[in-house]
């Protein structure tokens, strides 16, 4: 029996079509408007009269029944199958998934539910990916349309909501600098919006700008009087005093403490935030857990999130690199009774770690987070299997990482893509970073089967110079500046412009830790190192 068709219907954006995976192009604006509007419905009729008023306004329509036919026939032919689009007694039914409008609400659930519990650095997280799935402005070639227009305010009116939610949580977490660039360009699109001008305001002050900040507020005061006649609201007017009085409140306090040398990844956090949230909730508990998986999985970022998340919602966390270390060095790296201990890279020591692990445990009531490619083997340990992406999270993913004219690869290469790389994060992101050289049709024919082929054509697709330059910076267990890698080069001169190369091709991790920072990450180094 064949399967039915999979029609997918993404409004975030420029109206997008795909059946069964592949992208088709309805052209005409009205059968587009009729294609969302029917989407909207989620797979229930709706009725003549009203597809009519939200199509062409209401306005008095000679035959609106007919012109719905005619309209509903045209699109069934853009489609290419009649099965999706089906007429019932009282108006038109369409079959289709809004993918893109779902993912996106599942995450803002996500989102609203850690913004509740305190957790800034999820909320960040959940924010930056659903934010992600824009491709522009809501509905943005529909406008036109009555019901569109409507349907695309609300959206837009979420997307801003979503924007602000993120930028609270990454105010909280110390991020005053880049939250107010982001706040200062919102506020010039938002002349009126109170929230949003008072989070401007407390990024303003946080940075030592407190004339800035209430010039600010004093600016909001004056539109809204000029514009709508009202005065501020409440929660407005306090946060003026606030700064007027600079309330000790308004300043961040120091009693979280912060992870040992944890990273600060300067992407997106893409398609594990069901293994996040599951293991945000274990954590809580003292034990072991090990994240284990194939070279490429994603162990070490999935790990470094929980842990900036924990420290975020004041847990006491350390993380402990064990390509930088040795092993004997834990016990006097963790002096503390209780708390989160993270432990990367534990395959390249892994009898040394599984000892100082078995004491620990032993003597501290800690949680031990350990990533590694096999278990340490002790008992009551909790061994957590990273599989592949989704096929949604891996395009998602590659579409974020690739160059900007590959963006719009229809959904067949980029499933090859998938395919050949086994959904492995670190194999999608090479991928992505070889469509700087290659259009995404040569990608998808030439990559081979696993990770090492796409590791093998992104080296030989390197420059001699940028070769050399990933041979040095590989020596280096955790992470180096550039200063670092200038200082062991064989040509200074080379590093900066290689290390950008390497870093747009995604063999280099760019992290902010004190300033920037550059990583290579595991399976790389270790195909590196190999070379």
């Amino acid at each position: 029996m064949p399967s039915e068709p999979q029609l997918e219907v993404l409004v975030l954006g420029p109206l997008a079509v795909r059946l069964n995976g592949a992208a088709i192009a309805v052209d005409r604006p009205l059968e587009r408007a009729l294609l969302v509007r029917l989407a909207l419905a989620n797979g229930l009729p709706v009725p003549d009269q009203r597809l009519a008023v939200d199509l062409w306004g209401d306005v008095d329509l000679a035959r609106p029944t007919e012109r719905l036919r005619v309209l509903a026939s045209r699109l069934r032919t853009a489609l290419g199958t009649p099965d999706v689009l089906t007429r019932a007694s009282n108006g038109y039914a369409l079959s289709a998934r809004m993918t893109d409008l779902a993912a996106a609400r599942s995450l803002a659930k996500g989102l609203y539910a850690a913004a509740r519990a305190g957790e800034h650095a999820t909320v960040s997280a959940l924010g930056r990916e659903a934010l992600a799935l824009w491709r522009g402005a809501s509905l943005a070639d529909l406008r036109a349309v009555p019901y569109a227009a409507t349907e695309a305010e609300q959206l837009d009116t979420w997307r801003l909501d979503l924007q602000l939610e993120r930028l609270d949580a990454e105010l909280a977490l110390g991020a005053a600098t880049e939250a107010g660039r982001e706040l200062e360009a919102l506020a010039a699109e938002h002349p009126l919006h109170e929230r949003l001008w008072c989070l401007l305001a407390l990024a303003l002050y946080r940075t030592g700008r407190q004339a800035d900040a209430l010039n600010r507020l004093a600016q909001l005061r004056s539109r809204l009087s000029d514009e709508l006649g009202v005065d501020p609201a409440p929660d407005t007017a306090e946060m003026e005093l606030r700064l007027l009085r600079q309330d000790p409140s308004l300043q961040l306090r120091a009693t979280t403490p912060e992870p040992l040398n944890l990273p600060l990844p300067m992407t997106t956090f893409v398609g594990r935030q069901a293994e996040l949230s599951d293991l945000l909730q274990r954590l809580r508990t003292p034990g072991l857990i090990t994240l284990t998986g194939a070279p490429g999985s994603g162990k070490s970022r999935l790990a470094f999130e929980a842990t900036r998340a924990m420290a975020a919602a004041g847990h006491p966390a350390q993380l402990v690199p064990l390509r930088a270390i040795d092993a004997t060095e834990l016990d006097s790296a963790q002096r503390r009774e209780n708390g989160l201990l993270v432990l990367d890279d534990a395959e390249h020591q892994l009898e040394p770690v599984a000892k100082t692990v078995a004491h620990l445990l032993e003597r501290t009531n800690l949680t031990v987070l350990v990533t590694s490619r096999e278990p340490l083997q002790l008992p009551d340990e909790e061994v957590r299997v990273l599989e592949a992406l989704d096929e949604r999270s891996a395009a998602q993913l590659f579409t974020e990482r690739c160059a900007a004219d590959a963006q719009a690869a229809v959904a067949s290469e980029v499933a090859a893509i998938y395919a050949a790389t086994e959904g492995l994060p670190l194999g999608i992101e090479l991928a992505a970073g070889l469509t700087r050289t290659l259009p995404v049709e040569r990608v998808a024919e030439e990559l081979g089967s696993g990770l090492s082929a796409v590791l093998k054509w992104t080296y030989r697709l390197l420059g001699e110079q940028e070769r050399v330059v990933l041979h040095e910076v590989a020596v280096f267990a955790d992470g180096f500046t550039l200063e670092d890698a200038e200082r062991i080069a064989a040509d200074p001169r080379d590093v900066a412009p290689a290390l950008t190369e390497l870093a747009d091709r995604n063999l280099l991790l760019v992290e902010d830790l004190d300033g920037r920072r550059f990583r290579v990450p595991g399976a790389v180094r270790d195909y590196t190192l190999q070379r």
